[in-house]
């Protein structure tokens, strides 16, 4: 079925990502013929384009003058993407994954869609996200992105909106791509090349399209700011004050008998951990959080990478056929597969080693420092002499449709099946097995007065074979989907028909998420991303929509829908939305729904992950007689956590009142506010938190003489594990419904488009502005609201893009700008009160995260042999990430590639 004139003409007047399609309030008065068509959002297909609930439109030509490479990269780069995304980072189970997140809501808060029917969902991400990294660029004929609620029209998910992606279907002819980008700084090489054919007969039609595309590891010594570094006026000798290193180097930890010191394993006072270990080792370094504590730190960028490196490979085939004049087919075949190969930094572990180890001299001359026979003695080892840590991630994923779309004399009607299977496996190499290195330690022997073995302490003693192992997880998520329904006037209004839609789906889902036996039992040290669990449940669904025109001017739209899931019940959302046209070229439009998220397979069912970070040690600071809010102790540990069969389901409400406005024939301008409030939010709690939780219930029952309870007792299932000096071991967590979040915000967009002599041009501005961003956070059982977060760190208040097109001839220039606004932080510069004037540090200054101005450029020349040869440069002026008082930077907000030039040629028949 062809696009109508009047879409065609919706889809020319855009000006690129930022652009909006200029509105179309009323159906032409001539005697032709204009086909309704169904846009995101309804079922209940329609003349106008410009709906009740706000959508943007890019087309392909849009995606390909933006200068990106990858729908992906587009799409992380859009406006309404306002808080960023994830894009793909190393050391990490997600390092294939790359999302989008509306409205800066969770990705699982974002439903993607495959020409109106459900993406297939990653299981690296529970099965809560579609990975937007195996889209083809070259089978996109364009994508909607609806930003208003619609869990009442496609049901879980669709709670901040939805991302549609309409594929090519009424291509014709052959047409060849090829791109190569190469960055001015090291690394992030990449390249693709894609083919796309289309047939077409009487009845039938049929398009084909073939895509690989291939990018190189971005290292994490590549770029200066990732390398390590000393907080400016920090002490180099100092652990605490550098950033990009790590204590799990070379330390030795002395248990009761040694007095619980951490300590550098040699004291030859001349010589630096470099000049032992290797040029990855720091220090050695005191420890102010800890005095009398020294270490070797290691310098892990030398080894770990920042992006990763893929290998993409998609296929996609498309037929359409008229079986009678009243009935058509449709089927679709889907497949991707995506390489991507992963290197972090050798294992950091500790060892047993009860026994301990005898101070004595090397042969080298290097004094090895005693380590004290003790059941809590051990080392702290970076098993850089058993090599990095690689994972190689396989997804691969099956989609097929095939519907059937017909038309009787009262009523249209529609049927679909989809199935789409999403498998990973994960080949994970160079990690530690749990424990075999005590085993591998030698001994002191009295009778040769030497030390027989491996010494860890001893640079110059090998490591022998028996400690490394393999990190092995396989996933794999199905969707089953049966749906139709049926399109019909009820009845007539003066204003003309009232439409409505009514339809039903069942839908399977599947989720097996397993790791390697070793590694289910926590036997395996150095990796992450556990065992996702295994579950399976079906959904039934009934909905329906009504629109009811009011008046000539007015339309009143009515949905909802009731979900059954065989795992935690039912539940119906509504929505009502309204457009009225004030006069023609002047429209309001407003709506109102509720939305939810259904708890994935591995909310419920997930088996025990741990993961490794920084965890502030609120009982020591309590042991010690210190202020428990003001604890600055931080402690390296595990956070275990798990599945819970008793989530419900995440819920929101929200409501958009917008106007859009046809200034002039050239000139369009549509601005929205909007509102989302999110309830009973799935969360992990932060093992920070539930420490903290502990120490405010011992001070307390201290207090009133009580027992101590546990923090269980708040946040059941949750424990926390110390060593014998206080140090955390690990903190055991488990996912709850436990948060809440307020938005809201206005999206402005403005369109523009002239002719004249000297060419045609388009101009197109994108404007996300938050008024507000609150989150829930947890305190000691309680939920609070925070402070508004919007313009402060993480979460920028302005997300801008600009787009600029200029055409004459055979040549065209085509501009790109993406806008993120500054952020203030939550950290005191340093020194900005006046101490003399009696102000405090309450009195300093906030430091600001900059701004920054991403400029891609791109100048496409068309040949006169049907073909065309582009040049461009994204990121023109190498903005680099903008970083934190703590010298880090967020990774979903900011480019790291640094100025790319790229060529590109494409050729059709």
């Amino acid at each position: 079925m062809k696009l109508n004139r009047l879409a065609q003409y919706v889809s020319l007047a855009c000006g690129g990502l930022a652009a909006i399609a200029v509105p179309t309030f009323a159906a032409d008065n001539s005697d032709e013929t204009v086909e309704r068509i169904e846009v995101t959002g309804s079922r209940i297909k329609r003349i106008d384009m410009e709906g009740a609930s706000p959508i943007t439109t890019i087309t392909a030509d849009e995606l390909a003058k933006s200068g990106f490479s990858t729908v992906g990269d587009a799409l992380r780069s859009s406006n309404l993407n306002a808080f960023g995304s994830w894009g793909g980072g190393s050391n990490n189970g997600w390092g294939s994954q790359a999302t989008v997140q509306l409205k800066g809501a969770s990705a699982f808060h974002t439903l993607t869609l495959l020409d109106g029917k459900r993406m297939a969902k990653s299981p690296v991400m529970d099965g809560g996200a579609a990975n937007i990294n195996t889209i083809p660029m070259a089978a996109v004929e364009r994508i909607e992105i609806l930003t208003d609620g619609a869990s009442a029209i496609y049901g879980t998910d669709a709670i901040a909106g939805v991302v549609n992606i309409i594929l090519k279907k009424d291509f014709e002819g052959i047409q060849f791509d090829a791109r190569m980008d190469r960055p001015t700084q090291e690394g992030g090489d990449s390249s693709n090349m894609s083919f796309t054919g289309g047939l077409d007969s009487e009845k039938g039609h049929l398009v084909f399209t073939v895509e690989h595309y291939e990018s190189q590891k971005i290292m994490q010594k590549d770029r200066w700011y990732t390398r390590p570094f000393v907080k400016e006026g920090g002490n180099p000798e100092d652990y605490q004050d550098w950033v990009n290193i790590s204590p799990t180097g070379r330390v030795l930890t002395q248990g009761d008998a040694g007095g619980w010191v951490y300590s550098t394993p040699f004291s030859n006072s001349e010589k630096s951990c470099a000049d032992v270990y290797g040029e990855a080792f720091v220090g050695s370094l005191i420890d102010s959080d800890y005095p009398g504590d020294t270490l070797c730190a290691y310098d892990y960028t030398q080894a770990a990478a920042t992006s990763v490196g893929q290998t993409r490979n998609n296929t996609l085939i498309h037929y359409s056929y008229e079986l009678t004049d009243s009935i058509e087919l449709t089927a679709r075949a889907y497949w991707a597969s995506n390489e991507t190969k992963d290197i972090s930094a050798p294992v950091p572990a500790s060892i047993s080693i009860p026994e301990g180890l005898p101070a004595y001299t090397t042969p080298e001359g290097l004094e090895l420092v005693e380590l004290v026979a003790d059941p809590s003695a051990g080392m702290n080892y970076r098993f850089d002499t058993a090599g990095d840590r690689v994972a190689e991630h396989h997804d691969n994923i099956y989609d097929f449709l095939i519907g059937l779309d017909g038309s009787a004399e009262h009523f249209d009607w529609d049927v679909a099946v989809n199935y789409n299977k999403y498998d990973n496996y994960t080949w994970g190499t160079g990690y530690q097995l749990k424990g075999a290195t005590t085993d591998l330690v030698g001994h002191w022997d009295e009778d040769t007065n030497s030390f027989v073995g491996w010494d860890p302490r001893d640079p110059n003693s090998a490591l022998p074979p028996g400690a490394t192992a393999n990190y092995d997880k396989r996933m794999s998520a199905s969707y089953l989907d049966v749906n139709g329904g049926l399109s019909f006037n009820l009845f007539e209004l003066p204003a003309g028909d009232v439409g409505m839609y009514i339809g039903a789906s069942y839908r399977e889902e599947t989720l097996d998420s397993k790791v390697d036996a070793l590694a289910e039992a926590g036997q395996i040290v150095g990796g992450n991303g556990g065992s996702g669990g295994a579950g399976e449940r079906d959904v039934k669904a009934a909905y329906f929509e009504v629109v009811l025109p009011i008046i000539d001017s007015l339309e009143l739209n009515l949905a909802g829908r009731y979900d059954d899931y065989s795992d935690f019940g039912g539940t119906f959302n509504p929505q009502v939305s309204i457009r009225y046209n004030v006069i023609d070229s002047l429209l309001l439009r407003g709506s109102w729904g509720t939305g939810f998220r259904a708890p994935t397979l591995s909310d419920l069912y997930q088996g025990t992950s741990e993961g490794f970070g920084y965890i502030k040690n609120y009982l020591n600071c309590y042991k010690e007689g210190e202020d428990i809010d003001t604890c600055d102790r931080w402690d390296y540990g595990a956070t275990r956590t798990g599945g819970n069969e008793a989530l419900k389901p995440e819920e929101s409400e929200s409501y958009n009142i917008g106007v859009v406005w046809e200034v002039t024939d050239e000139i369009n301008l549509s601005v929205d506010y909007w509102s989302l409030e999110t309830t009973n939010l799935i969360s992990e709690l932060d093992a920070s938190e539930i420490v903290r939780t502990q120490a405010k219930l011992w001070e307390l029952a201290d207090a009133n003489g009580e027992p101590r309870p546990d923090v269980s007792s708040v946040y059941p299932g949750t424990s926390i594990s110390q060593i014998g000096n206080g140090k955390i071991d690990y903190v055991v967590s488990q996912k709850l419904n436990v948060g809440l979040s307020e938005r809201e915000g206005i999206d402005v967009k403005l369109g523009a488009g002239f002719g004249s002599d000297y060419g045609d041009f388009k101009f197109g501005l994108g404007w996300s502005y938050f008024l507000k961003y609150k989150s829930s956070y947890s305190q000691a059982g309680a939920q609070i609201l925070s402070d508004d977060y919007a313009g402060r760190e993480d979460t920028p208040a302005h997300r801008i893009n600009l787009t600029a097109d200029y055409s004459f001839g055979d040549h065209a220039l085509s501009y790109f700008g993406n806008y993120i606004g500054s952020q203030k932080s939550w950290d005191i510069v340093e020194g900005s009160w006046d101490a003399e004037a009696g102000e405090t540090a309450d009195d300093g200054q906030l430091y600001e995260v900059d701004s920054v101005f991403y400029h891609n450029l791109t100048y496409t020349y068309t040949l006169p042999w049907n073909n065309s040869i582009s040049l461009g440069v994204t990121n023109l002026t190498d903005e680099d990430p903008k970083f934190k008082y703590d010298g880090t930077y967020n990774g979903n907000l900011y480019d790291i590639r640094g100025r790319t030039y790229w060529a590109g040629f494409r050729q059709s028949f």
